[in-house]
């Protein structure tokens, strides 16, 4: 993952019918290569971040596809090295044969992501920004597409800059007391301790961000669980606006579970519609569903657990340390309707907007002023172990312990926080975050 040194490329663009396939070049040797495939109508060199019209000799030497170039010098390209995409015909053939001229010419086959690390290692991007990336591609929702822009722009290393600062500050306070022998009791003590508060504060707040603002940068997962029969594939398919569930009066009708996505107020959520939980069955299929089923609410951010309007003796939801949400079935059908309890009929569209709006405020979610930063998993759980290191040091300058073993937990977690933007980093690190990318990024 970290050589650096050859040419690289990969097709950029999505194979299959489109107008247009983009191919990227990066690192030396570009010009090259290109001069070997490409009959141009002007100079690239001579021509920087202009589109030149030529033409692409394949490995037959036969002309494979006309095509637009745009050549970016090092170091002001995404890369930081020669950079080149060749914009020709969409397809499977045509981009083919230009990608192999190309990798006839000198080049290699990208790895995934490692466009995006080579930018990194060569500073143009900070980690967490070439992660955004990747999110960025991969965002399923609006509020993941602002998200990831916002990261993308540098927000989270806004955010994580003063206290990197602060943490450095200490550390080189420690240092300094250490390397010049200072009484540690004429130190200001009292000063340091308000700069680690000061410090957790920070560190605190953008863990409660994480918190609070998952649900716009992941989603969302909520499972409708109840007894047979009592209205689940209706209400996924009326929550979806389509049937994708079979719906029959007849029990059991759902054996498995079944998934679909829908977006609700620019949070994309992912409902589950599962097979009915009921003791009585010794059916093997229906036993396997069931037992689906308890995994499937297992794994929720909310379980919707429905009750049928029209049977009195409709069960109640079981005991879970997952959310829960009962919602009342079959509204239409029902004489008479508790105002209090929250009723819905997927035939008729009743109690919908309101089932949205109770399952995101159980949730603590407010749409209505979604976060203006998340960090991800991986950046919570290096922001976690910063906030640990950091309260280990406030808890032995309160305890009166030297200043080696403080200064030891604030340089490691000087250390933890920037494996976030990557000032602090490892092989594993890097192809634990560039693996996850697409080929051409």
């Amino acid at each position: 993952m970290l050589d650096a040194t050859d040419l690289i490329a990969a097709v950029a663009t999505p194979q299959g019918s489109g107008a247009v396939s983009i191919i990227r070049l990066s690192g030396p040797g570009l010009l090259a290569a290109l001069d070997q495939i490409l009959v141009m109508r002007g100079d690239l060199q001579k021509n920087p971040r202009s589109l030149l019209l030529g033409r692409v000799k394949g490995l037959s030497g036969q002309i494979v596809d006309e095509v637009l170039v745009v050549y970016f010098p090092a170091p002001n390209s995404f890369t930081g090295e020669d950079c080149a995409e060749i914009q020709g015909h969409a397809g499977f053939i045509a981009p083919r044969l230009v990608l192999e001229a190309i990798l006839g010419a000198g080049a290699r086959l990208a790895k995934p992501g490692e466009f995006s690390q080579r930018a990194f290692l060569n500073q143009r991007l900070s980690l967490d920004q070439a992660e955004a990336i990747a999110e960025l591609v991969a965002a399923q929702s609006q509020s993941e597409a602002i998200l990831a822009n916002r990261q993308l722009a540098g927000a989270l290393g806004d955010r994580l800059r003063p206290i990197g600062q602060e943490l450095t500050t200490l550390a080189a306070t420690l240092t300094a007391i250490l390397d010049f022998e200072e009484p540690w009791e004429k130190v200001d003590q009292a000063k340091m301790a308000e700069d680690i508060d000061h410090i957790q504060q920070g560190l605190a707040h953008l863990l409660t961000l994480r918190r609070e603002g998952r649900a716009f940068r992941e989603g969302l997962k909520l499972v409708l669980a109840g007894p047979p029969n009592v209205g689940k594939s209706s209400l996924f398919n009326a929550l979806l606006g389509q049937g994708r569930a079979l719906v029959s009066p007849r029990p059991g009708t759902t054996r498995d579970y079944l998934e679909g996505a829908v977006d609700w107020s620019g949070i994309r959520v992912e409902l589950v519609d599962t097979a009915g939980l009921w003791s009585d069955s010794t059916d093997e299929i229906d036993q396997l569903g069931q037992e689906r089923s308890r995994e499937q609410m297992e794994r929720a951010d909310l379980i919707v657990w429905l009750r049928d309007l029209t049977n009195p003796n409709s069960p109640a939801a079981p005991i879970s340390e997952r959310p829960t949400l009962t919602v009342w079935a079959k509204a239409d059908l029902a004489p008479k309707i508790d105002p209090n309890a929250l009723a819905l009929s997927a035939k008729t569209g009743q109690g919908l907007s309101r089932l949205k709006e109770e399952a995101l405020k159980l949730l603590n979610v407010n749409y209505e002023r979604p976060p203006e930063l998340v960090p991800n998993f991986r950046h919570q759980k290096a922001l976690e172990e910063t906030a640990k290191l950091v309260e280990a040091a406030d808890r032995a300058l309160k305890d009166g312990a030297p200043p080696d073993i403080i200064n030891l937990e604030i340089s490691q977690a000087l250390n933890a926080l920037g494996q976030i933007t990557g000032r602090v980093m490892t092989e594993d690190l890097l192809i634990e975050v560039f693996s996850h990318f697409c080929l051409g990024k």
